[in-house]
């Protein structure tokens, strides 16, 4: 009663939000008894100010529902399209940790190998590395035990401006330049000793996957990941407007306050719903593959300016990828809601 008392109250939320739902176009066909969710969907956009935002629900391999709400450019001439692609910020985390799971079952990784010795970026010449990076394993970052916590230091995949002016560099910085730049930054705790949510341990897994398979982030990720699922429409998301393809949605931040290529392993991918439902049909968000039968719980959200992305996992069996191109905020105190509101929805036809 509670959940649903949630949605009644998001889709009440104001005169204002009836009227930007009434005027919103919405796309793809409608499912019977998928209502609450159409509801849902459009009140939290209401609620965060977003302009475009898509949501789809699979089972089984089944996509149930896909449906774009709102539009997918800024001036309003063009409506979201159920399969819109859109930036999914630290959803792209599943992904990469999927193709590590996938080289663990191969034998063809041990996690628990040092992480260093496997890419080969070396440090700036000023550095002075600190000695207990040589500790630090591939399980360590993907459980977020690196060591570093930019709650006491900082994240520097959002300050790509330091990493070019520590390095000198002439161009835009890339993933690898990052990694060398901290590589003369000190650890935060002992690797392993805590778990503290890291950016940069994702970034630097990127550069694991490329140094073993020879070849770029996002080629890695369709070998490992996408193809052997036949998962298409999960791509690597692009700074420049200019570079990114027509079926993307456009985002109101402007290019330039944070570098999306950079991001690629930890937060840099951009997909539609539809293509999240594929993965989580095949994975589980931990990034193991799925086994007929098995009943978890998982939900991950991603967060950028101009992005709020959710991956959820129900017991029920329902896989549900929502995505919008808006927060607010900081955008942590709407996940829950996004969450709650959805759960509701869907709550009893996991079974029909």
């Amino acid at each position: 009663m509670r959940t649903l008392f949630l949605v009644l109250c998001m889709a009440g939320a104001g005169v204002m939000g009836a009227a930007c739902a009434a005027e919103r176009p919405v796309t793809g066909a409608p499912v019977p008894g998928y209502e609450a969710l159409d509801t849902a969907a459009q009140s939290f956009m209401d609620l965060v100010g977003c302009k475009a935002g898509t949501v789809a629900v699979s089972r089984d391999g089944v996509l149930l529902y896909s449906r774009g709400f709102g539009w997918r450019d800024r001036r309003g001439a063009e409506p979201a399209a159920p399969d819109a692609l859109m930036r999914i910020a630290s959803v792209s985390k599943p992904i990469t940790a999927a193709a590590f799971c996938r080289l663990f079952k191969a034998g063809e990784m041990n996690p628990e190998a040092p992480v260093f010795p496997l890419q080969d970026i070396a440090p700036p010449a000023w550095a002075k590395p600190d000695p207990r990076l040589e500790q630090i394993t591939v399980a360590h970052l993907l459980e977020h035990k690196g060591g570093w916590d930019r709650g006491k230091s900082f994240d520097p995949m959002f300050m790509t401006g330091r990493v070019e002016k520590s390095l000198r560099l002439e161009r835009s910085a890339r993933p690898e330049d990052v990694v060398r730049f901290m590589l003369g930054q000190p650890l935060q705790f002992d690797p392993g000793a805590e778990s503290v949510y890291s950016n940069f341990g994702f970034c630097v897994l990127g550069r694991v996957l490329e140094k073993k398979l020879g070849m770029p982030y996002m080629e890695c990720i369709r070998t490992l990941v996408l193809d052997p699922a036949s998962i298409t429409d999960i791509e690597l998301g692009r700074d420049s407007a200019l570079k990114r393809g027509k079926r993307e949605v456009e985002y109101p931040v402007r290019d330039g306050l944070f570098s999306i290529e950079v991001m690629d392993a930890h937060g840099g991918l951009i997909a539609s719903a539809p293509a999240l439902c594929r993965f989580m049909d095949v994975y589980w968000i931990s990034g193991f593959l799925r086994k007929p039968e098995e009943s978890q719980d998982w939900t991950f959200f991603g967060s950028l300016p101009g992005t709020l992305s959710m991956a959820r996992q129900r017991k029920d069996g329902l896989n549900v990828a929502a995505l919008f191109n808006s927060r607010r905020g900081g955008g942590n105190e709407d996940l829950d809601l996004l969450k709650q509101t959805v759960d509701a929805a869907l709550d009893g036809l996991g079974s029909e």
